[in-house]
């Protein structure tokens, strides 16, 4: 799981802003905690602050040590601060799997750039990898083996490098790492279009892999929880499987797709990310996951999610009606700020209790932003 995020000299991140998923002592909500960690977190902020930023600054990691979907270029201009004089940006992980801590950090002039990488496993380093320093390229004997380290640039992570060709045991630091970070999986729905990054390659139509998972009925049942009632089915049309949404009778019918809302849309979206990836994934960001929803869908996403105990979550919102001990708890429940992101629970110096309201003591500003 992710512990702690740190990172700096990014975007619209000129100081350092870290992100720390630390679990208070709460009694109510266990399910939103794991082994400590905030396992559901909610982050709340004003438009700009950076939300999004975060979510493509704890999504640079694929770039370089995984083989899965980037980040749309799109999100990456300004890679470094435009206001900062430093030359580089950094980014520090802490992951904790089990009693063991896994401590990766970094430092890039742009997505496919590295300068330097440092890996540490229960406060022991084992990589110190100076990209542009002969002297500075120390990689413990433990790690490396009897590999022959022989990258062709800086393009290339030294740490995937070792992943890639030594025989992997299952049970390694390393390993264990390296697959959280492949089954890492951020996707958001606006109006700029559908976007994703991590955990898988490629894509392919909505109404498609609907079609590949032979899930329609599900589809139905899922629209009707959020109060849509549709009655689908799949008909041929130029040449491909069409999603067709039937009235009355199979004789008044329209493509879905052609009728379908924005937030229709968007449901469709989380539906098909659900059925084919959220029995594999480790770690969810869906950056503004409820821009076209209604508060009663945002809530009804927000309590499915809370009962996947098997991978961590982050969603963004402007929604306060979210921030309820109903569907959340103080501890997992972030305000964005200007180069801070804070828990409620660190937010005040009042006692915040599960019969309080969360979303009036915001509103009346008995957090400290």
């Amino acid at each position: 799981m992710l512990k702690r995020f740190e990172v700096e000299n990014f975007k619209g991140f000129d100081e350092r802003v870290v992100l720390d998923l630390t679990a208070r002592d709460y009694s109510f909500n266990s399910i939103l905690v794991k082994n400590g960690i905030v396992n559901k977190a909610i982050i709340y902020g004003k438009n700009g602050i950076g939300k999004s930023s975060l979510g493509i600054a704890l999504f640079d990691i694929i770039g370089h040590l995984t083989d899965k979907e980037k980040m749309p270029i799109k999100y990456l201009s300004n890679y470094l601060n435009i206001a900062s004089e430093a030359k580089f940006a950094s980014f520090k992980y802490y992951f904790q799997f089990d009693d063991d801590v896994v401590i990766y950090e970094y430092q890039k002039k742009n997505q496919d750039y590295l300068l330097r990488e440092r890996l540490m496993f229960n406060g022991r380093l084992v990589v110190d990898y100076d990209y542009f320093d002969l002297n500075n390229q120390y990689i413990d004997s433990s790690l490396k083996g009897d590999l022959n380290i022989d990258l062709v640039d800086n393009k290339l992570s030294v740490i995937k490098y070792i992943y890639r060709n030594k025989p992997n045991n299952l049970e390694s630091l390393l390993y264990k790492m390296m697959k959280f970070c492949e089954n890492m999986l951020w996707f958001r729905c606006l109006s700029d279009g559908n976007n994703y990054c991590g955990f898988s390659n490629g894509g392919s139509l909505l109404v498609d892999r609907l079609y590949e998972s032979g899930k329609t009925k599900q589809f139905e049942e899922f629209l009707k929880s959020n109060d849509l009632d549709y009655t689908l089915g799949f008909e041929p049309f130029n040449g491909k499987p069409e999603l067709m949404a039937y009235f009355g009778s199979k004789d008044k019918k329209a493509p879905f797709v052609s009728i379908a809302s924005t937030g229709t849309m968007a449901l469709f979206l989380y539906f098909i990310w659900s059925i084919s990836s959220f029995n594999q994934i480790s770690f969810l960001f869906i950056d503004e996951f409820d821009a076209f929803f209604h508060y009663e869908s945002a809530r009804e996403i927000v309590s499915r999610l809370n009962k996947n105990k098997q991978f961590q979550t982050i969603l963004t919102t402007h929604n306060t009606y979210l921030m309820q001990n109903k569907l959340t708890r103080p501890d997992c429940c972030f305000i964005m700020t200007k180069n801070k992101v804070t828990n409620l629970f660190d937010s005040t110096s009042k006692e915040i209790r599960e019969a309080h309201n969360l979303e009036k003591m915001y509103i009346n500003g008995v957090f400290n932003e």
